[in-house]
């Protein structure tokens, strides 16, 4: 019986070091801005500018390519204009390289999606598009 134990304290002391300390993720906040609108961050704002191109594949119908959305953003401060292109591939979130838009101190502003997805049966009106931006905390 003496020996069970031994065996068991063996075997199960590995597992309990073997547990990895995990990080905490960075908070994320997501910010919705409708097109032609304008939203004010810390101290620069982001205006939702212009719908480029949207070729993204309709979701009711298959396609050969997935498509793609371009729009321009306009982020102001107050030292300049930056103007900076989105580009978001077929039914995929934008990518943080293609799409990072701005970097302040301690946080990320992403393109994150452009909504709503193309569908043969509603036509988009322009005025309909809403930007989604991600806002992360910078790992320091």
């Amino acid at each position: 019986m003496k020996s069970f134990f031994i065996v068991l304290l063996l075997i199960s002391s590995p597992l309990l070091l073997a547990q990895e300390s995990s990080k905490a993720s960075p908070p994320v906040i997501v910010a919705k801005i409708p097109f032609g609108e304008t939203v004010q961050f810390e101290d620069f704002s982001i205006t939702f500018s212009k719908v480029i191109e949207d070729s993204r594949c309709p979701s009711d119908v298959t396609c050969v390519w997935a498509g793609q959305a371009k729009v321009l953003a306009t982020i102001k401060t107050e030292k300049e204009t930056i103007e900076n292109e989105l580009i978001f591939h077929g039914t995929s979130t934008g990518s943080e390289n293609e799409n990072t838009m701005f970097l302040s101190k301690n946080k990320k502003y992403i393109g994150y999606q452009l909504s709503p997805y193309p569908e043969t049966s509603l036509p988009i009106i322009q005025r309909t598009y809403i930007l989604n931006i991600l806002i992360v905390n910078k790992e320091l």
